[in-house]
């Protein structure tokens, strides 16, 4: 993969210790952006996540547990810091993403569309723990009335490398894009979740399209497809894209 050196690129990590998901970054993401407001009822205390975003789906991958989320509002969510805790059939909570949220951003949702999912991650601390249920809470809520930059995505394959399973995706963005937060659903052939890779790319040239690789550490069982890639566009400073390139 040698395009990857071509790539500036920051991978979401994954909250455990041992479960590290990581790429380089080109540029340092604002947390408030301009046209925001912040959700005075999810800022103060966490927002329970049937009255926030739906938990879609989730599953467990050698440790690594991704969960869907939509946002079935008609509002562009800005951004939210989610909790997400891992219980077991009792109910009794094996894991909580709560302790890395500020360390490493690792569950933090930006620029979720009306209708659109994203995917979070956690990673279980017990290798013999067993998951049944997996809980989403919100914190730090804003949303936005300003629409967001038409960007495209079609998914090319999956490769295996040394360090496990990698998704290719063609990005095309209509307009310019400072920075933006791309995501691979991976499914098994019949359609449930195996899942979620995600990375964050910077200075997107309008009209252009870009290959990127999305690296999981993880390998993906054989005959997975990728269900669907998408797009959240995100702020940066423009003088860092100020080269083009």
């Amino acid at each position: 993969m040698s395009d990857m050196g071509d790539l500036r690129r920051t991978l979401l990590p994954v909250a455990a210790g041992a479960l590290a998901l990581s790429l380089s970054g080109c540029s340092t993401i604002s947390d408030q952006l301009a046209g925001s407001e912040v959700d005075p009822t999810a800022t103060s205390a966490a927002a329970s996540a049937g009255s926030l975003l739906e938990t879609v789906s989730w599953a467990e991958l050698d440790g690594l547990v991704s969960v869907v989320v939509s946002n079935p509002t008609e509002r562009v969510l800005r951004r939210a810091d989610a909790v997400i805790t891992l219980r077991d059939s009792r109910g009794t909570a094996l894991a909580s993403s709560v302790t890395r949220m500020r360390e490493d951003g690792c569950c933090t949702v930006r620029s979720l569309r009306p209708g659109g999912t994203y995917g979070l991650y956690v990673g279980t601390v017990d290798e013999g723990a067993e998951v049944a249920d997996v809980e989403v809470t919100y914190r730090d809520v804003s949303w936005s009335s300003a629409p967001l930059p038409e960007v495209g995505a079609e998914p090319v394959r999956i490769e295996e490398g040394p360090r496990g399973s990698v998704v290719l995706a063609d990005v095309t963005a209509e307009e310019a894009v400072p920075s933006a937060v791309v995501q691979a659903v991976v499914t098994d052939p019949d359609g449930g979740l195996v899942a979620v890779v995600s990375g964050t790319w910077t200075c997107f040239a309008a009209g252009d399209t870009r290959r990127i690789f999305m690296q999981l550490f993880r390998r993906v069982p054989q005959g997975s497809l990728v269900e669907s890639v998408s797009v959240h566009p995100d702020g940066a400073a423009p003088s860092e894209c100020a080269d083009g390139s």
